[in-house]
């Protein structure tokens, strides 16, 4: 019997490998119902709230292999954003950047906009280039051993177009405002950027984990079941305990966990910290702007990292006659929730006067939401397999992304496949 602890991404991708090679496995976890972070809720009103803003790209090759795209009822993006700055006067510029291998009618346009100069749009277009030539392989395992912002800065991307474009798309992307996060991340998520759309399904993101959930039998599934203990022998897992006093054994176990959940439960200290993340949802009845775009303002000192109308890209987000907007905030100052919003509220009403007018709805925080991924953050991650039979998987053990989550449970189900 192989045991999973953990039903986010990458214990629902290693259950699906394991179920369709025929072996015997039994998932638990102590959430009431599978994903993780990646969560929908559904409000009374019916207003869809992911957990903080989050899409699905579909040039992800696992996500690809592992889910029916088509059975999601996806919505794209526009590839590209609205970006909104001041120019000296401090009056306001709007500017829609759009990739143009998304949207080649447009690329004309993208190619003449004055919203950066010749030099960083061909410097950005001949380094998203050579990504798209290169495999992904290679990319995730060759850590650049620099910053992102270090890398900006040889390619001549530290100016301008970090302003406007590069830090506001890339912080909200990594979570961390100064883009420490290590080259090879940025060059990675470039490409899938350039190459793919990013998409919301109708029911919300939450969607993905129950589909790969539904696909596997109910019986296997255990949700509200907490695992409290790992039994040991030597260097052998031969059991769990569950937080009714029930033990259960097993011959291989996994821990797809979050990283604190399986320090936790190994009797380790406590591991990185965490980036966080804030979301405000607001609703409104007008729309602010035209497109499927997120909108990026380059304000140093604002609350507001980005924000969406969702309900540009799906109007299944918000009941009908009815939108949804999310604002992103990465570092929002210490106030009481009613300021915040307040400051939030008045920020985007800078921008879009008619945003006044809109309520909000709720406040979503994630005290860990992304690791940091410094360079020689590999150095820092767990070990894939940790005794002789016990195996890790998701965030704690590879680059934290939807991508990355399936594809460990993928691969540890892989190696427990070739084991047998």
């Amino acid at each position: 019997m192989i045991i999973i602890v953990g039903a986010g991404l990458a214990g629902l991708a290693c259950a699906s490998r394991l179920e369709e090679a025929g072996e015997e496995w039994l998932l638990l976890d102590a959430a009431t119902k599978p994903g993780g972070r990646v969560a929908t809720e559904v409000t009374a009103d019916g207003y869809r709230l992911d957990r903080g803003f989050q899409v699905l790209l579909d040039s992800y090759p696992t996500a690809r292999r592992l889910l029916d795209m088509e059975a999601l009822h996806p919505s794209y993006f526009d590839s590209g954003a609205l970006l909104i700055n001041r120019d000296p006067s401090g009056n306001l510029e709007f500017s829609r950047f759009l990739n143009p291998l998304a949207h080649p009618n447009h690329a004309l346009g993208s190619l003449l906009s004055p919203a950066f100069s010749w030099s960083e749009k061909l410097s950005l277009a001949a380094h998203a280039l050579v990504q798209i030539l290169t495999p992904d392989g290679w990319l995730l395992k060759n850590e650049t051993g620099h910053s992102t912002i270090e890398e900006l800065h040889r390619l001549g991307l530290d100016r301008g177009m970090h302003k406007r474009f590069l830090k506001p798309f890339f912080s909200g992307v990594f979570l961390e405002n100064n883009l420490e996060t290590e080259a090879s991340i940025f060059r990675y998520d470039l490409k899938k950027f350039a190459l793919g759309r990013a998409l919301l399904p109708s029911c919300g993101m939450g969607a993905i984990p129950q589909q790969l959930a539904s696909r596997l039998p109910a019986a296997r599934q255990k949700y509200g079941t907490k695992v409290t203990a790992l039994h040991r022998n030597g260097d052998r897992f031969t059991g769990v305990t569950l937080d009714d006093g029930s033990e259960m054994e097993c011959d291989e176990l996994v821990l797809a966990t979050d990283e604190q959940g399986t320090r936790f439960l190994l009797g380790l200290p406590p591991g990185r910290d965490w980036h966080a993340v804030t979301t405000l949802y607001f609703t409104g009845e007008s729309p602010l702007y035209e497109g499927g775009l997120i909108v990026l303002p380059s304000c140093d000192n604002g609350q507001v990292s980005n924000f969406c109308d969702l309900t540009n890209i799906t109007a299944d987000y918000a009941p009908h006659g009815r939108r949804l907007l999310s604002a992103t905030l990465l570092n929002p100052q210490a106030v009481d929730n009613q300021i915040l919003v307040s400051l939030v509220q008045a920020e985007i009403t800078s921008m879009f006067p008619a945003f006044a007018d809109w309520q909000f709805l709720k406040e979503l925080s994630i005290r860990q939401a992304l690791p940091p991924r410094l360079p020689g953050y590999g150095k820092e991650l767990m070990a894939t397999r940790f005794a002789s039979n016990l195996s890790l998987a998701g965030d704690q053990v590879t680059l934290a992304s939807i991508e990355a989550a399936l594809s460990s449970g993928l691969d540890v189900a892989e190696s427990l496949l070739a084991k047998s």
